[in-house]
């Protein structure tokens, strides 16, 4: 099970509910009050809160993590999901959840790393 924080552009209701459903425990922007606030500070919430983050934004996170890691901070994990909006090609809300679970099947650590989910089909 994972700690996931949706951030305002990942936060849409059956994404959390299909991720509550494979056993992770989910928060969103609507259920912190955090709505409406700046990338760098929807991931000092979930790092103080103990949720690694997920964005559909992610070259913003790219950078974040970067600036996190010049300056020494650690993180939760961040994992980035990329649209090139082609229906044929993005990912569905389940692939996300089943590309989570190929993610944690490996073994390879989450916490102060980016993963892209599309990677983990």
């Amino acid at each position: 099970m994972l700690k996931i924080y949706l951030d305002d552009c990942a936060d849409h209701n059956l994404l959390a509910t299909l991720l509550r459903r494979a056993g992770h425990e989910v928060q969103t922007p609507r259920g912190a009050g955090t709505k409406g606030i700046e990338d760098r500070e929807h991931l000092e919430y979930a790092n103080q809160h103990g949720y690694m983050l997920m964005t559909f934004d992610p070259d913003d996170f790219r950078d974040l993590h970067q600036e996190w890691q010049n300056n020494a901070h650690y993180h939760m994990g961040i994992l980035l999901v990329y649209f090139e909006n082609d229906v044929t090609k993005d990912m569905s809300y389940s692939d996300i959840v089943r590309a989570i679970d190929n993610l944690l099947a490996s073994g390879v650590p989450i916490a102060n790393e980016v993963h892209t989910l599309n990677h983990w089909r």
